[in-house]
């Protein structure tokens, strides 16, 4: 069946897109963007691909939110060497593999904290011989105030077999005697579709607390806020929807900004427990007696939708969205997911959103019909043949 056929049987789509394709493939992929995301079902379920005859073309959509089953793994690592060189002490670490012969793969480091509270920055290296070092990644670890962080992102995965902390300025000779290695493929999966961009938003201040609303025109799938600010503080907060029902959010609801002489220790990030696409956000912050936060800015991260497609048709291909009436499509690509995982995909790129054109034809009809001088006209020749039916009732009479 094509767009056409299915779009007459009920509302047609409104908007459209050019698919931009480079070279040639047996598949592309590409991101949704805000624009479809505004005229498209919320559920998506109206998203359509056809070819340059109108022909469906099979897709499948991945969501940053719909990860497979995540994939931990745990790596131990023994304390091999320590040294204090020009005020800094270097720990150097050992992992240990899980099985002979067989490689050791890790996104993250998370270590064991002294007791007293302190702030470090540190540097990390990573070696294969435990001679030859490379700098892989910066970062701090700290205990403040019951507040911690004791593990650094390395940003990508390494299969090194020893790892270098490097504790700057360690004045108080501060020990880390033991270190894990993560390998998380739930972490990558998720920042492939991750954007970030200015938040629209405005703030009241009422009744010791600050409210912050943040308006979701495009009804993006809201992935977390980041606010922008200066000073140090802790606040409480809440996070609401427009309707003032309660978005769930990750860690204890707990703003926080401590400025130290050469560091601070921050976590003003607001993280929903699942991405809202709510139109309307609003953050309640209680200030309790305290100043409002100085807030300079707000950040909105949101989660792209990515669509496989086949390359099955005439060029050039077109994305419709904007259609009520249509309900999820199904096709067999979905079940060749394994498969299409292995295979170049190109990346495509969306065009400038359209609006699609009714048929000329049925624009025809729609406007003869329901125009004042076509209604007219039917309700003139139902009189005539009312008037002619009751004359010739009587005249038989």
């Amino acid at each position: 069946m094509s767009a056409a056929a299915e779009g007459s049987a009920g509302q047609a789509w409104q908007y459209s897109k050019q698919i931009v394709i480079p070279g040639q493939a047996a598949y592309y992929e590409l991101y949704l963007d805000p624009e479809v995301y505004k005229g498209a079902a919320e559920d998506l379920r109206d998203l359509r691909i056809v070819d340059n005859t109108g022909k469906y073309v099979p897709f499948y959509r991945e969501s940053g939110e719909e990860r497979p089953e995540e994939h931990n793994i745990t790596y131990s690592a023994t304390l091999v060497h320590s040294v204090k060189k020009n005020g800094n002490t270097l720990f150097d670490y050992k992992v240990t593999p899980l099985a002979e012969n067989t490689d050791i793969q890790g996104n993250r480091l998370e270590f064991k904290l002294p007791d007293e509270d302190f702030l470090l920055h540190v540097q990390l290296l990573g070696s294969y011989d435990g001679v030859a070092w490379e700098p892989i990644a910066k970062g701090d670890l700290y205990a403040v105030d019951g507040r911690e962080q004791n593990s650094i992102d390395l940003g990508s995965t390494y299969k090194f077999s020893y790892y270098r902390l490097v504790a700057e300025k360690n004045v108080a000779d501060l020990q880390f005697p033991a270190l894990t290695l993560q390998h998380s493929n739930r972490v990558i999966k998720a920042e492939l579709f991750k954007q970030q961009q200015e938040a629209a938003y405005k703030i009241q201040e009422e009744d010791k607390r600050t409210e912050i609303i943040i308006h979701n025109d495009d009804r993006l799938r809201v992935s977390g806020l980041q606010l922008e600010s200066s000073g140090s503080f802790t606040r409480r907060f809440e996070l609401y929807d427009g309707e003032g029902r309660v978005i769930p959010v990750t860690g204890i609801g707990e703003l926080y900004r401590l400025d130290f002489k050469d560091a601070e220790i921050a976590s003003t990030a607001i993280v929903p427990v699942k991405a809202s696409s709510a139109p309307i956000l609003r953050i309640v912050i209680h200030n309790q007696d305290d100043a409002p936060i100085a807030l300079s800015g707000l950040k909105l991260e949101y989660l792209l939708d990515r669509i496989i497609f086949a390359a099955d048709g005439a060029q050039p291909y077109r994305l419709l969205y904007g259609n009520a009436e249509a309900a999820a499509p199904q096709y067999d690509i979905v079940n060749f997911k394994d498969y299409i995982a292995g295979e170049n995909r190109p990346l495509a790129r969306l065009g400038a959103a359209e609006l699609q054109q009714v048929p000329e034809a049925d624009i025809a009809h729609n406007s003869w019909l329901q125009s004042r001088l076509g209604f007219n006209i039917v309700i003139i020749a139902v009189s005539l043949l009312l008037i002619l039916f009751l004359a010739r009732k009587l005249g038989r009479k």
